[in-house]
């Protein structure tokens, strides 16, 4: 998918949309953020500030013409709901909790080399707020099932805490 059209992602919004509402953590504040379409963007596929734009053409998808690989607008969306939801729920993130799952305050500028057994892809290991992101998608897209090639001691700390947001979300709770 080279081009976004606004077909497209109003379709794969919807779609992340019923997959947040199926984990109960889709609630005013994360309905209350808007996804745009964007004309262009030069290094990313998306981003997050205050607001979900996804440009229509971005120099990474271009990349895919010459083999890069490829995120699904629906995974890209996951990602920045995950930056989103750290955002409309910032008492949740900013917690000790949240250091003992990710190894770093969120907002940290702390990276790390890429593990495969700590981090579930290798933008994962660039900052906690990525390993946050990056988790929270593949976390969405597995319906908060572990997969087994992901199930280590690391992954298995970030997907409790997720659970544990989620139900945090579900029950209102602002701060941990």
């Amino acid at each position: 998918m080279i081009l976004v059209t606004p077909g497209q992602l109003r379709s794969a919004a919807s779609s992340v949309a019923r997959e947040l509402d199926s984990l109960g953590i889709y609630d005013e504040r994360l309905r209350s953020v808007e996804v745009r379409l964007a004309p262009l963007a030069l290094d990313c596929l998306g981003w997050w500030d205050g607001e979900i734009r996804i440009p229509a053409v971005s120099l990474p998808r271009l990349g895919e013409l010459f083999g890069r690989a490829r995120s699904s607008l629906r995974e890209v969306l996951r990602h920045e709901f995950g930056h989103a939801l750290a955002d409309t729920h910032r008492g949740l993130v900013r917690s000790s909790r949240f250091v003992e799952a990710f190894g770093a305050p969120h907002y940290s500028g702390v990276c790390w080399e890429y593990d495969p057994e700590h981090h579930v892809s290798p933008y994962a290991s660039t900052l906690p707020m990525e390993d946050f992101a990056e988790t929270f998608a593949a976390f969405v897209r597995r319906a908060g099932n572990l997969p087994p090639h992901a199930d280590t001691v690391p992954i298995r700390r970030k997907w409790r805490f997720l659970r544990g947001l989620c139900g945090a979300v579900r029950r209102g709770v602002r701060r941990w």
